[in-house]
């Protein structure tokens, strides 16, 4: 099902900020967001800050190892340290990652942690640059499972809004899919029996839309999700 949220963006437009401020919000989670790290003024380099406030610095312009991303040395150890921290969770922990980018994807430790976090059951967020694109990149935003929103700084707080509803939905998707009684299925329609209402879906071609105001605004919605997944 779509569960797996990508919020994509150029440099500075706010990805890292908009991640860190919906997950400080939510209680059981687990991941990391990226930190700029200044000296006089100016960048030197980046750190990771874990859940649980653990700190490792990604890359400095001062380090000396074989992986580089512009001006930055990218510690592959300490990059790897915290991946062992982030890679236990629970059913029902919420999943971050800031970011999947060119420095991490140096760790193929890192990618084994983003699949897992893809390929669990949980509810993943993560921030995705679109100025750096591999094929391992690619194949996440081919994935049936993901959404990907696209934000810039005029944009910002808009998207944060509707990213903390899409989170919702995507939660309230997975409790309809669990009780299949609430589905009745009639050739190209489906009734679906909602907290407040039936709703009415209809299939056209592969994809399922919802007469809610949600999808009318948005294009997706907890109905078209869960009724998506059930009758794949």
């Amino acid at each position: 099902m779509k569960k797996n949220i990508l919020i994509t963006g150029e440099p500075k437009s706010g990805k890292s900020t908009l991640l860190r401020k919906i997950t400080e919000d939510i209680p059981n989670k687990i991941g990391f967001v990226t930190n700029e790290i200044s000296e006089n003024n100016g960048r030197v380099g980046f750190e990771i800050e874990t859940h649980s406030q653990q700190k490792k610095v990604l890359a400095h312009i001062n380090f000396k190892t074989p992986h580089k991303v512009s001006r930055y040395f990218v510690d592959i150890q300490n990059l790897e340290s915290v991946v062992s921290e982030v890679s236990k969770f629970k059913n029902d922990d919420f999943l971050y990652l800031d970011e999947i980018g060119q420095m991490q994807l140096f760790s193929d430790q890192f990618k084994e942690l983003v699949l897992k976090y893809l390929n669990s059951q949980n509810t993943c967020l993560a921030t995705l640059s679109c100025v750096f694109e591999d094929d391992f990149t690619k194949s996440i935003k081919e994935r049936e499972d993901i959404i990907i929103v696209e934000i810039s700084s005029e944009n910002r707080n808009e998207k944060e809004k509707f990213l903390r509803q899409l989170i919702k939905k995507v939660g309230k998707a997975k409790g309809y899919i669990s009780e299949p009684q609430r589905f009745n299925r009639k050739g190209s329609q489906v009734e679906l029996r909602s907290e407040h209402d039936i709703r009415i879906l209809s299939l056209t071609g592969s994809d399922w839309s919802c007469v809610c105001d949600f999808y009318k605004e948005y294009g997706i919605c907890s109905h078209a999700i869960a009724v998506q997944e059930v009758f794949k």
